[in-house]
């Protein structure tokens, strides 16, 4: 009996998992029709020009407040200038990312509800919506990236100015 209970269990087991990877292979194709791995790679190319312009700007923020003039740069200071933003750039990859948002993508969707998904995607309009969506995210990365340097520098500013304030009152 017990055998017979465990073969059962095996064959469910099984079961369950090819219809787990059929499902991932559908969610898959999903993503891809819609984009998502172009998606995130835009965001990680505007990610890696965000960190390198705040890289840029806490540099020169700190040249301003040590005194330091343009031709009196610390050679050592510009290299880790750019590791940090060699380590920034490449903190995800888009097949990273894509893999992580498969694991949660659909979780609540049924069989027959992906494949309607899948079919609008792959549709002349959802071909069209991918577009769409692809031309406003670049749009709205500039747009955003822009306003995050904005706040941003006056954060850092603050954030100097703080420090003044702070080690003035400890002396």
């Amino acid at each position: 009996m017990k055998f017979l209970l465990l073969a059962i269990a095996l064959v469910l087991s099984v079961h369950a998992n090819a219809d787990e990877s059929a499902r991932q292979a559908k969610i898959a194709k999903v993503l891809e029709a819609q984009g998502v791995l172009q998606m995130f790679q835009q965001q990680i190319e505007s990610s890696k020009s965000q960190a390198s312009d705040i890289g840029e700007n806490i540099y020169r923020q700190i040249l301003i407040e040590n005194g330091i003039k343009k031709g009196q740069e610390n050679p050592k200071i510009e290299q880790v200038l750019t590791q940090y933003t060699e380590r920034c750039s490449t903190l995800f990859t888009a097949e990273e990312l894509t893999g992580i948002w498969s694991r949660f993508y659909g979780n609540d969707l049924s069989e027959k509800e992906l494949d309607k998904i899948l079919a609008y995607y792959k549709s002349p309009v959802g071909k069209k919506d991918v577009a769409a969506s692809q031309a406003a995210l670049s749009g709205f990365m500039q747009v955003l990236s822009a306003e995050r340097q904005t706040r941003i520098n006056a954060s850092i500013r603050q954030f100097i100015s703080d420090l003044k304030a702070a080690t003035e009152t400890a002396e």
